[in-house]
Order: C-alpha cells, then structure tokens, then sequence
C-alpha cells in the first residue's frame, strides 16, 4: 500500500509545489487555476450528476428487485450486471455509436418524429458524457445497493404493511434507512470512479473545452511534459474525492470494528 499508492500520492503533491526551476512555488497553482478552473467545475458537475442520477435509478431499480418475484425481475436481475464487466474503452465506442450526430439516438428520434436530423442533437458534451457515466455506473450502484436490500427481513416489510404503510412508505420509511449505509458507500465507490476515469471523457468529448481533468493531465504530460501543472491537477482531483474517501475509510473501519466486538 505505501509503496503503490502513499508513495505516488505524496510525491505528487510534493512536486506539484516545484516550479520548472526545481523552486518551491505556487506557480503550478496558479497556471492550473489560469487555464482549467473551468474544467475543474466541469468534472466536479459531471461527477455530482452522474453519481446522484446513477444512485436514484439504482435504488428505485434495487427496490423493484427486492419486491417483485416475476418473470420480468428475474430477468432483469441476470441482465443489469452484464454492463458491470464491460470496460470504459468498450463503453465509449459504444456511446461514439449511439450518441453521434447521425448516431442510433438521432436516427431514432428522426423516425418517430421528434427531431429533423438536419439539426441532430449534439451530445459530445456534459448531457452525453453523463449519459455514459450513468449507464455504466447504475449497475455497479445496483449490484450493492440491492445485495444490502436482500439483507432485510421480510417481516419488517410485513410490519409497515400491516400498519397501513403503503409502498412509499416502505421504501422511504423501511428500505432506504436499514439500507443507508450500503447506499451511502455505492455514492463514495461511484463518485470516486467517476472523478478518475480517463477513457469515457478522453473518447467522447476529446479536446473539446470543456473537459475533464484527467483528459487535462494526459495533455499536460503529452504535449508539454509539464509535470508540475500535471500534479497540481491531481491534487485538484483528490480534493475533490477527499471528503468521501474520508466517510469511506471511517465507514470501513467502523464496520471492521464491529465484526470484532461480535466475534468478541
């Protein structure tokens, strides 16, 4: 652990400090500030939507698979893991195909009538980026919101009906407070994802302003060798991942000490 992530993640922000002359400095800063504040809003917006939609369709999904038993949610629950095991690489053509101009989406729409494919819609952008991030990461959110619903008994459900509760009720009353914590790490492990990933927003907006800031590290490095600025975009990105890696690690630790006092 030290030696493949406190090492890398230390240096980085050590040297995201030294300027082109090997002096300390907030030069770096400065110019990250200067030419990527915008991106830097950009991923921090993409991130929140992406992971509060992903996280709402996947509870109300992992909530239709704890209570409906039919041939549909049997189906479904063999069917939404497969995008789980589908790289970002695969992802992204896959997203180039459907979201393109004269892509599946507008051609689609074109011949129910809802758009002239004169004027397609253009979705190489935050709307279509966030679609990719969403489709991608709803099943992973599912995989582990839902295996914490299979957790709760049944008579609980059976209790809240019984009292008149209707499904509402159930879900916002029973379901999602037994099930918050599962929810809540889902929302950590989606979010930091998404803040990482180089390939969805490096294949489906490129060079277009304005990016992610992974896609801006690569163009620092790749162009310009400029390492300094590079690091001082990483840290940019573990500020943005701090908080929740700080609930992620207090949870886990939590949980590690409960299993010892039980064995206890």
């Amino acid at each position: 652990m030290c030696l493949m992530y406190g090492y890398p993640f230390l240096s980085s922000i050590v040297r995201s400090f030294i300027n082109s002359q090997g002096e300390f400095s907030f030069e770096n800063y400065s110019k990250t500030v200067d030419l990527y504040l915008k991106d830097i809003v950009f991923t921090l917006a993409v991130t929140v939507v992406s992971t509060a939609v992903s996280a709402a369709l996947a509870i109300l999904l992992s909530v239709y698979l704890r209570l409906r038993q039919s041939p549909v949610s049997r189906l479904l629950t063999g069917l939404y893991k497969v995008p789980i095991f589908i790289p970002f690489v695969v992802v992204a053509q896959m997203m180039n195909t459907f979201l393109a101009p004269h892509g599946l989406l507008n051609l689609s729409l074109t011949k129910l009538g809802m758009i002239d494919l004169e004027y397609p819609l253009q979705l190489f952008n935050f709307y279509g980026l966030t679609f990719g991030f969403i489709w991608k990461m709803i099943p992973f959110s599912v995989l582990i919101i839902h295996g914490g619903f299979q957790m709760i008994d049944n008579s609980y459900i059976e209790a809240a009906r019984s009292c008149g509760a209707g499904l509402m009720r159930v879900i916002t009353r029973v379901l999602i407070p037994m099930n918050r914590p599962s929810i809540l790490v889902a929302l950590v492990l989606v979010y930091s994802q998404i803040v990482g990933t180089f390939t969805l927003p490096y294949m489906l907006i490129g060079g277009k302003i304005p990016t992610t800031i992974t896609v801006d590290i690569a163009h620092r490095i790749n162009y310009f060798r400029d390492f300094g600025v590079a690091n001082a975009l990483g840290v940019f990105s573990y500020l943005l991942v701090l908080l929740t890696a700080i609930y992620y690690l207090r949870s886990s630790v939590k949980k590690m000490a409960g299993a010892q006092d039980g064995e206890g």
